[in-house]
């Protein structure tokens, strides 16, 4: 697997003024923008290809990835969500592909679980899961069955974490199934959309990720533990995992 899709189109017009006019995917978390935080991750277990969806600011999104990645342009991100811009990088990508939203900031170990995997792989956090904003999921026998802001907490397993990995087979049936729902006018909805729909008839393993620290930014609140929380935890499970290794 050498491909990756970023979905970064958005605004972050839920952060209270926190972003200030800068794109939700460039807010600084501990020394860079959170979509460095990002490509990096993806670049350390292999991605060559990295396809950003870029809307709001496109222009300094570019600027600070600086010729690292490739770019799809949403120019309708006022109007549409993730499901919109996934449908929008259909055309890119060939072959098995890393999918990522670009407002998670997650411990690299968590990518690098969910590409080590052979086939369709989701991460998911069963720790969390449980409140009305979460996009849940539910396992069976460590196959997703289904993915949903409305599942029922009692047959919620977890979080979605936002990222995924496809084999060539499974992108091709979840780009179908968006240009589908897009087709229909199913413009302003999740990704995860088409995720669900193709659950029952493409093994996606679902990966525990609860060890490992993240954190998925829409609020202001959000964005205060990324970097007070999530970020130190990141750089303190990283270094304790250094210095189990040097052992």
């Amino acid at each position: 697997m050498r491909e990756a899709v970023i979905l970064a189109a958005g605004r972050g017009s839920r952060l209270n003024g926190a972003a200030a006019g800068v794109p939700k995917c460039l807010l600084t978390v501990g020394d860079r923008p959170l979509i460095e935080h990002n490509v990096r991750a993806m670049q350390a277990v292999g991605i060559e290809r990295i396809h950003v969806v870029v809307g709001y600011g496109a222009e300094q999104v570019m600027q600070t990835l600086n010729g690292t990645c490739h770019y799809v342009f949403n120019d309708k991100y006022e109007s549409t969500n993730s499901l919109y811009s996934l449908w929008l990088a259909r055309e890119k990508v060939h072959g098995s592909f890393l999918l990522m939203n670009g407002d998670v900031l997650a411990h690299p170990e968590i990518l690098s679980r969910v590409a080590s995997e052979q086939h369709s792989a989701l991460a998911y956090d069963s720790g969390s899961g449980f409140d009305d904003e979460h996009m849940k999921v539910r396992v069976h026998n460590g196959y997703l069955t289904a993915i949903d802001k409305t599942l029922p907490t009692g047959d919620s397993c977890g979080e979605n974490v936002g990222v995924l990995r496809f084999t060539s087979r499974a992108g091709e049936a979840l780009f179908d199934e968006a240009d589908r729902l897009v087709r229909a006018g199913h413009h302003s909805t999740w990704a995860p959309k088409a995720v669900n729909a193709i659950a029952d008839r493409v093994a996606i393993r679902c990966v525990d990720v609860a060890d490992l620290p993240w954190i998925e930014i829409d609020y202001y609140e959000d964005l205060e533990r990324a970097r007070s929380q999530v970020w130190p935890g990141i750089q303190d499970h990283s270094l304790s995992t250094s210095e189990d290794a040097a052992r």
